[in-house]
């Protein structure tokens, strides 16, 4: 690369993008957001004119028409990703797209051949692959701390129940959107309104904030799912609300996993906890975010020694060449095809063979 910066467009100016995306790209110190799309030409405006950004569009084609760029950022609503990022790694562009990657897995892996054809860099935001603790935990698994994995468990919840039951956030939520944004709460009113759409949601929390949780297992555990059983629990919403996912991996692991979106008096932010389980001891997670080995040497408390990052410093670095991708787009396929997998188990009330050399579920 030359010492100039990469100049990235961003496609979808929304919440995560002001609170994330934008301002991340900009602490790298090597890209510039040059452009940025959203299709409500008032609320373009404002970010325009408050981060100021030269070029602006109602229409994400329109951009990657005009505009001279090295990347973009996908940061739509769900089920509007794979048209953008397709669009984009057709130009020849490199891609940081949103989770969840795709709402199939067949769009998922057309994006990854997209990307493969054009060779470029197509990075999915699943954050906590960027965490140092996580980077470390999923280092000594693959150091054998608890010899071989045999069986993952992991049970999450986190309030979204509110998207539903009232117009608007809670509020100490709006409070942190408009401190960590610099917008008041009206700019993302939209937000709220696709979220309660499961045709472009997805589905329910589980769609919006599992796809993090799902991709961590699988990365910790080192392979994509072969064989999906969900039942899920609607309790008076129009999505669901509690669900149970079973499933085999395709190296024989276990997963076991526990969705509930649930108000917890404490934060916003969620709950999780994990216990991994090998052949020669266990690994545990639990609310507090510490995480354990209880092995053949006793009981130690692992602390983290790989650095932490942002996802968009990451995706900077690997156009850059600087360092491995953390989060290639060809295991993000494994994500999206075990939500969609699980979702179509609840509803069919079967177990799910999931065959990703199709491109599909079945």
């Amino acid at each position: 690369m030359t010492d100039r910066k990469l100049r990235i467009g961003v496609i979808g100016a929304g919440m995560i993008a002001l609170m994330s995306h934008i301002p991340n790209l900009r602490a790298t110190g090597k890209a510039e957001v040059v452009a940025i799309c959203r299709r409500d030409a008032r609320r373009l405006a404002q970010v325009q004119e408050k981060l100021g950004i030269a070029e602006a569009y109602t229409d994400w084609r329109e951009m990657l028409d005009r505009v001279q760029l090295d990347g973009v950022v996908v940061s739509t609503p769900h089920h509007l990703h794979a048209a953008p990022t397709l669009a984009a790694l057709e130009r020849g562009l490199h891609v940081l797209v949103e989770k969840p990657m795709a709402l199939t897995s067949r769009d998922a892996q057309m994006m990854v051949e997209a990307a493969q054809q054009a060779q470029r860099v197509l990075i999915v935001t699943y954050s906590p692959r960027y965490a140092g603790l996580w980077r470390t935990v999923k280092q000594k698994l693959d150091e054998g701390v608890i010899g071989s994995i045999r069986q993952l468990n992991l049970a999450f919840c986190i309030y979204r129940r509110w998207i539903w039951e009232a117009e608007t956030a809670p509020a100490e939520g709006r409070a942190y959107v408009e401190k960590m944004s610099g917008m008041p709460e009206e700019f993302f009113v939209d937000w709220n309104e696709w979220h309660r759409d499961p045709a472009r949601m997805g589905g329910g929390m589980f769609a919006d904030n599992g796809p993090h949780v799902v991709d961590l297992a699988l990365w910790l555990a080192g392979a994509p799912p072969v064989e999906v059983m969900a039942f899920g629990e609607a309790a008076g919403l129009p999505v669901e609300c509690f669900l149970n996912i079973q499933a085999r991996l395709a190296n024989g692991v276990l997963l076991s996993l526990t969705s509930a979106d649930t108000h917890l008096p404490s934060t916003l932010g969620g709950q999780e906890r994990w216990m991994i389980v090998g052949d020669r001891g266990a690994l545990t997670a639990d609310a507090a975010g510490d995480v354990w080995v209880y092995g053949q040497d006793g009981v130690q408390k692992i602390e983290a020694t790989l650095p932490s990052t942002s996802r968009q410093a990451a995706f900077v670095a690997a156009i850059d060449a600087e360092e491995l991708d953390l989060t290639p787009a060809s295991e993000g396929v494994w994500t999206v095809a075990l939500m969609e997998a699980a979702y179509r188990s609840a509803a069919e009330g079967r177990v799910v063979a999931v065959q990703l050399v199709a491109k599909e579920v079945i």
